[in-house]
């Protein structure tokens, strides 16, 4: 492809490849491809002047020159939407890009009006324009209520009874103007938040033909392929259950709190949570045909996420329009000049007071998204602003996102790789940034842990999880979960042993057979912000900053000293943080939960207002209010 470079900075490529070259299809096509080449940020391809811009890192530039070179035009990749996050960028570059054109387009069109047309076919024409408007109003007369759009309507009506058609049009075309931008904001707004509402993982488990576990991206998922879904996990498709048995919170759908069992032949949900159990299930709507992708427009629109003062406006801007219509008969019995009097008309106050305050929510909602940070409604901005107690998970919250393994620690003579080894093989299932952790640890030391070894997988909350790896039965999770629930023998001095090696270290233990073979010493550093965003939000006002985690006392306690926290509790189990938050509301606070893990999600759940961290796992992000994308 032949194209024009308007602009060749480092980290940026704007060129021109023609006007009409690309359609809607075409352009998602080639942002997709691009997104695709390694080091790449972000590509906007634009339609309607055939321009594209790519922001990338430094080492990508020939990669990008080069794909773009190698187009031909005759023949240009096309896509469909897809459910991914880059597919959500993709449809933002776009409604950007129809807004644009859409704005430009209406205001030409008007000013082509004004300066072209004959008086008489303008007259026609705003007559032809007016009946939309004009019915709008009766509609909402007809049913006995006074709203702007009567209003609207009246003003219309009474400006072409006085032969001023030039200024009626006027008056549609700022209506029109002012209803494009607010769908704009709205799209931008709620494309941002139907990413944040279906939580989907990046990749699944399939189910291969000779019985292995099959990792693949979430857009490879198709129709009647098995997936196996392990206990945490939000259910990313429609399916049907053909082995294993488990519960699904199916609060997302039903809003019924109370997991419901799965067995073989039962139906489950995209959007439910795995709280517990093995599943494998036969797709049958995969991503963006699922029931909750059809039903999140509704979510979307739900008066339950309007905003308090977006309601409230809404309310007052209808209620005030009577007054509107009675100042306007006043003005004309006493000065019995039309014109004077339709200046109440003309100066709809109602008008802007229902317009700004969607707009205004729906603009702080894409000033969010922009920054990474989707709100699931516009009530959460409201609760999120109102509170006064701040709760914090610490690992992954508090503390970085991304931990490394310090020190493994043998108790029985096992080799340290294999003792990694058993422990990534059973934690890559789960998306909690301590398992990441191991994983990472266990293919940085180039150990083989990929292939699927276990039969089952029995994940307890906050705790461990239970499994068998080559018949042998492993444990792995807190000191609570192997010493008390699994009733492993605990060694003499373990506490100091694990104290002197790894004093600020999270500890995570592997017992096998009954017998603890080892721990594994987690290095979890304080995020480099926290101290300045904990002091950011004293300053705003949150006097209460507590930290709840399942992490040992001499741990906790040394982040809490550090960052000066209010409060701290260690070694609390879900059900306990969840009581803890529950506790500060009964007390009058508004509570704000930030988490990221599994064991959060209860306390999330019973916050006014909850955020999920960026590498959150999928039932911390399905069930908190606002979901942080990017913390970077």
């Amino acid at each position: 492809m032949r194209f024009q470079t308007l602009s060749d900075i480092p980290g940026r490529l704007r060129v021109s490849c023609g006007a009409g070259i690309f359609n809607d299809a075409e352009a998602r096509g080639v942002a997709y491809a691009l997104y695709a080449i390694e080091g790449v940020r972000d590509a906007e391809v634009h339609t309607a002047n055939g321009s594209v811009l790519v922001t990338f890192s430094p080492e990508a530039h020939d990669q990008v020159v080069a794909y773009l070179r190698g187009l031909d035009v005759l023949a240009l990749p096309c896509a469909e939407v897809g459910v991914d996050e880059v597919s959500t960028r993709v449809e933002m570059a776009a409604e950007n890009n129809r807004f644009h054109q859409d704005i430009v387009r209406m205001v030409e069109a008007h000013l082509a009006r004004r300066l072209l047309f004959p008086a008489p076919i303008a007259t026609a024409w705003a007559l032809v324009r007016a009946v939309p408007f004009v019915l709008k109003g009766l509609g909402q007369l007809l049913r006995g209520q006074l709203t702007v759009e009567v209003l609207d309507a009246s003003a219309i009506i009474a400006a072409m009874a006085r032969g001023s058609f030039s200024e009626a049009s006027t008056v549609m075309f700022l209506l029109t103007l002012s209803a494009r931008m607010e769908e704009h904001v709205q799209a931008r707004a709620r494309l941002a938040l139907r990413d944040g509402i279906v939580a989907r993982a990046d990749a699944v488990w399939l189910v291969a033909e000779d019985g292995t576990d099959v990792r693949i991206p979430i857009s490879e998922v198709r129709r009647d392929q098995v997936l196996h879904l392990g206990a945490g996990s939000v259910l990313p498709v429609d399916g049907t259950v053909v082995a294993g048995a488990g519960e699904v919170n199916e609060a997302s759908m039903t809003g019924e709190a109370a997991p419901v069992a799965k067995e073989p032949g039962s139906t489950v949900y995209a959007g439910t949570a795995l709280e517990s159990g093995d599943l494998r299930v036969r797709v049958t709507a995969p991503p963006g045909a699922a029931r909750i992708d059809q039903i999140v427009t509704m979510v979307e629109d739900s008066a339950e996420l309007k905003a308090g003062a977006q309601s409230r406006a809404e309310h007052l801007a209808d209620a005030i329009v009577p007054y509107s219509f009675a100042a306007f008969f006043v003005i004309l019995a006493i000065t019995r000049n039309v014109t004077k009097a339709m200046a109440v008309l003309m100066v709809d106050y109602s008008c802007a007071i229902k317009l700004s305050m969607p707009i205004a929510v729906m603009s702080a909602m894409d000033e969010g998204a922009s920054h990474g940070i989707v709100f699931k409604g516009g009530r959460y901005l409201e609760a999120l602003a109102a509170a006064d107690t701040v709760v914090f998970d610490k690992t992954g919250t508090l503390t970085r996102a991304t931990p490394r393994v310090e020190r493994v620690l043998s108790f029985t003579g096992e080799d340290e790789d294999l003792i990694l080894r058993f422990a990534a093989c059973v934690e890559e299932h789960f998306p909690h940034s301590m398992a990441r952790a191991i994983v990472e640890e266990a293919r940085r030391r180039g150990l083989d842990h990929e292939r699927e070894l276990h039969a089952e997988v029995q994940y307890v909350v906050a705790h461990g999880i239970r499994t068998s790896v080559g018949g042998v039965d492993v444990c792995i999770g807190s000191a609570h979960f192997i010493f008390e629930d699994e009733g492993v023998d605990k060694p003499k001095g373990l506490d100091q042993t694990v104290a002197r090696e790894a004093p600020t270290a999270s500890v995570v233990y592997l017992a096998m057979d009954g017998e603890l073979v080892g721990a594994i010493c987690i290095a979890d550093p304080l995020r480099e912000e926290a101290p300045r965003v904990l002091g950011q939000l004293r300053e705003l006002g949150v006097s209460d900053q507590v930290m709840l985690t399942g992490d040992a006392e001499t741990s906790a306690r040394h982040v809490a000293q550090t960052l000066g926290l209010d409060e701290y509790h260690a070694q609390v189990l879900p059900e306990d943080k969840s009581g803890h938050v529950e506790a500060l509301r009964a007390a009058g606070h508004t509570v704000a939960m930030v988490g990221d893990g599994i064991n959060d999600s209860p306390a999330l759940a019973a916050a006014d207002v909850s955020v999920a961290m960026s590498d959150a796992s999928d039932i911390a992000r399905a069930v908190a209010d606002v979901a942080v994308q990017d913390s970077t």
